[in-house]
């Protein structure tokens, strides 16, 4: 009986995408168990328990037995499998389940199940499947997209609402959403750095992808709002409001609204914590003394982080957000029957005019043996790789640096000398930058070397957030390369922004592009930060498209380990995700198990479309070569390792500098 209910795996899906062979071995890691009319499989919230049960014969309920009285949530009959979630995502059991009826069960240890995932693609995919789309894994981001779809399109966003949708997501890097309770203060912290400076005081923001005609010269207008760590281009049209210009597609909107649900929720928690009469006559009065928020109901720690936060009027802050109580309206005006042009066709006009500048000669008239190659990076570790002043300046930088004790400050474990940097120079371009600000004549130095090889900055980019560098490279490469060719190097795009950004360099450049270079970072879900990832295949998360990269060469990744000891060069497919908040762990994991993704970023598959377009369409020569390189900045499944931690020089300049320096041989020696 045994061998025969085992030999009924082959009709129930997945199992039946398994070889004979695969089917014996899991036969011999299994236990065929019976259980008697009532009996339990699986306990509500056990967190030991991990295994797969595939019911042979007999019935089956599950229970929410949290709710009073239980609740039935389904009825599992025969020929299906049960409990794969808690394996899945490492997570306690959800739900509880026992036999209506005398039942019969393969028993499948969490951890065979997961190594057959890995070891068998046929029954990973057809597994992915029926859990992504059968089991309704991902519905919570399908109503978050389809109300902010929806939302665009009536061109007014609902926060409240959203924000309800956001906390049904539980994103990873906000694990405390739904915790009414507990203050998120990583959250908190990644929210406020990512949005204008003036959100705890702003009530309406206006998102636009074109600006007005009216408002064409917006800087002569309305003051310029800063926002730390993200590049936007906020404008204060009057107190309270503010218009923020967003990047082509939906990723830079969906950022902007995401990050603004995740601050409504914890100014929520940080208003609620003062909601007392006399706390809020003491906030009335509060002052730039710094006195008063010692006097709230937070400990050392909370304080700290909240001057943290704000290191500049923390207490003013504390008292916007109490009485503001985030009543934010968003409106959308995307602009139509516009005749002035997108701001992406005003950029490439302004990066060809450029590189005529450059060459003499107009991008369409190019010749056909002047060469062209395209980089989107870290600009910075670009041209300090390039620039000789760097060389020229290590001594005094270092020396500057001693004095100043900035170089033990680097690494709080010790010494930066050391902590032996994988190439001295990174130790000279970390501490260039404390050193320009204190010389500011030296940036003078700085700018001619920079021309003297032949580096040209763009002074404007018609506020697509990219700034742009032509490099002539017969000035750099010193007979290695061809001696009509140079390189346009474009700062990071942002999400879906990457595709319109990379086909316009395609179509500016054409059949004279011989390689397209990706630099970027990326979360990890393997290794550590500072690790490199190599990709082989992009796969896009909104509906699972597989993109093949031809990979990196055994020679580039020997290279790479050697130039970074103690750090791993990981290979395997990417997840271009919608958003830094728009992923949770179920779904991290599930693109872990089933598709063997490494990492998240947001921007390959979508440049990766451009490239594919073009090709196809005869605009890019086939031979073109396509390189994607990523440095590991986060580890979003981990704690005090994911986005809302800062990278520390020691993780994140090594690796920045090995793929840089990796790419741009590649450039230059052919």
């Amino acid at each position: 009986m045994a061998i025969d209910a085992l030999r009924g795996l082959s009709s129930i899906v997945p199992f039946r995408y398994l070889e004979a062979g695969e089917i014996d071995s899991l036969e011999a890691d299994s236990a065929l168990r019976h259980y008697a009319r009532g009996e339990y499989f699986i306990r509500q919230g056990d967190e030991a328990s991990n295994e797969v049960f595939v019911l042979l014969d007999g019935s089956a309920e599950s229970v929410d037995e949290e709710r009073s009285p239980p609740f039935r949530l389904n009825v599992i009959d025969s020929g299906s499998y049960f409990g794969e979630r808690s394996c899945l995502f490492d997570a306690p059991r959800l739900f509880a389940a026992r036999a209506l009826e005398p039942s019969t069960c393969l028993v499948i240890p969490g951890g065979r199940f997961l190594d057959l995932l890995a070891s068998s693609r046929p029954f990973a995919q057809a597994f992915g499947t029926k859990l992504r789309d059968g089991l309704g894994l991902f519905d919570a981001f399908d109503r978050f997209n389809a109300e902010l779809s929806r939302s665009i399109g009536l061109g007014h966003i609902e926060i409240r609402r959203m924000v309800e949708l956001y906390k049904a997501l539980e994103p990873a890097l906000h694990p405390y959403a739904s915790d009414e309770a507990r203050i998120d203060w990583g959250a908190l912290a990644y929210a406020a750095r990512r949005l204008p400076e003036n959100v705890t005081r702003s009530f309406v923001f206006l998102l636009t992808d074109n600006l007005p005609t009216v408002y064409a010269k917006v800087e002569l207008l309305f003051p310029f709002v800063p926002t730390e760590a993200r590049h936007r281009f906020v404008y204060e049209m009057m107190p309270g409001k503010d218009i923020v210009l967003v990047r082509d597609g939906l990723s830079d909107l969906a950022d902007f609204v995401t990050c603004l649900c995740a601050f409504a929720v914890e100014a929520r928690k940080l208003r609620y914590r003062l909601n007392h009469p006399d706390l809020i006559r003491e906030i009335s009065r509060l002052d730039a003394s710094g006195a008063p928020l010692d006097r709230m109901p937070f400990d050392a720690t909370e304080r700290a982080r909240i001057r943290h936060i704000w290191p500049a009027g923390a207490e003013d802050r504390v008292r916007e957000i109490v009485f503001h109580r985030q009543a934010y309206s968003v409106d959308v005006r995307k602009q139509v029957n516009n005749y002035n042009g997108r701001l992406s066709e005003l950029w490439a006009d302004q990066v060809g005019e450029a590189a005529e500048r450059l060459t003499g000669t107009r991008p369409s008239d190019f010749p056909d043996d002047l060469e062209v190659h395209i980089v989107s990076s870290n600009t910075h570790s670009v041209s300090n790789c390039l620039n000789p002043y760097f060389s020229r300046r290590k001594d005094a930088i270092l020396e500057w640096a001693e004095g100043q004790g900035l170089r033990a400050s680097a690494f709080p474990s010790g010494d930066a000398r050391d902590c032996a940097w994988p190439d001295p120079s990174d130790e000279v371009y970390y501490l260039s930058r404390p050193y320009l600000e204190a010389h500011p004549e030296a940036r003078r130095e700085l700018e001619a070397a920079e021309a003297e090889r032949g580096i040209a900055r763009l002074p404007e980019t018609v506020t697509t957030g990219i700034s742009v560098q032509l490099i002539e490279a017969a000035r750099i490469c010193e007979n290695r390369c061809s001696e009509r060719s140079f390189v346009i190097n474009i700062d990071y795009a942002f999400g879906e922004q990457a595709e319109e950004i990379m086909r316009t360099l395609l179509l500016l450049f054409g059949r004279n592009v011989r390689s397209i270079n990706v630099l970027g970072k990326a979360g990890s879900l393997v290794g550590a930060r500072g690790d490199v990832i190599a990709p082989t295949a992009f796969i896009e998360q909104s509906n699972d498209t597989f993109q093949p990269l031809p990979g990196e060469s055994p020679e580039a990744l020997s290279r790479l380990r050697a130039a970074l000891p103690g750090r791993e060069v990981h290979t395997g497919p990417l997840l271009t995700v919608g958003g830094t908040l728009l992923q949770n762990r179920a779904m991290l994991q599930f693109y872990r198990r089933i598709w063997c993704c490494i990492g998240l970023e947001m921007e390959g598959v979508w440049y990766l479309r451009a490239v594919l377009e073009a090709e196809g369409l005869g605009v890019l020569r086939r031979e073109a070569r396509r390189r994607f390189l990523y440095y590991v900045s986060d580890l979003p499944l981990e704690a005090g390792s994911n986005l809302s931690e800062r990278l520390s020089p020691e993780e994140g300049i090594p690796p920045l500098y090995a793929i840089t320096r990796e790419m741009l041989d590649g450039l230059f020696e052919g």
